[in-house]
């Protein structure tokens, strides 16, 4: 990989997190009657955004969640040559996840819920698995 292809992964992919944190990080403003609550039991608001795909919020929700980290599978392998397997990319998205929702315990307004973590490394590994199609389109087109 160049160097300059490494360094513009590096700097969009930072970018990227940062912006990330900057809107997980900080106080959310609830909707009226909207309740801001934890969870901790893996699939209950993932169950909540399937029974509910007419509702936007729902939907920016579960599509939020799997964008965050999708970039750490896609740009992760460029940027950081330690992310060169699955396995690193989503070990580390795990650890950057649960550090947020963690976090988030002590935001107002702002909930720890095992499914964003869920949603989030999932999204990761789609990002990974992106990556390594383009890889190997890449090598066939060079063969």
């Amino acid at each position: 990989m160049s160097v300059s292809a490494r360094l513009i992964a590096r700097l969009v992919l930072g970018a990227w997190i940062v912006a990330g944190l900057f809107l997980t990080l900080q106080p959310a403003h609830p909707a009226l009657g909207q309740v801001v609550e934890h969870n901790f039991i893996p699939l209950r608001t993932i169950a909540i955004y399937l029974g509910n795909p007419e509702s936007g919020f729902w939907i920016r929700q579960a599509i939020g969640n799997l964008l965050f980290l999708l970039p750490l599978g896609l740009l992760g392998p460029i940027a950081l040559p330690g992310l060169d397997r699955w396995w690193r990319v989503l070990l580390v998205a795990a650890a950057l996840s649960l550090a947020i929702e963690v976090a988030q315990l002590w935001i107002p307004d702002r909930a720890f819920d095992v499914d964003d973590l869920l949603l989030n490394v999932i999204g990761a590994a789609i990002g990974y698995a992106i990556f390594s199609l383009v890889l190997r389109g890449a090598a066939r087109l060079r063969r």
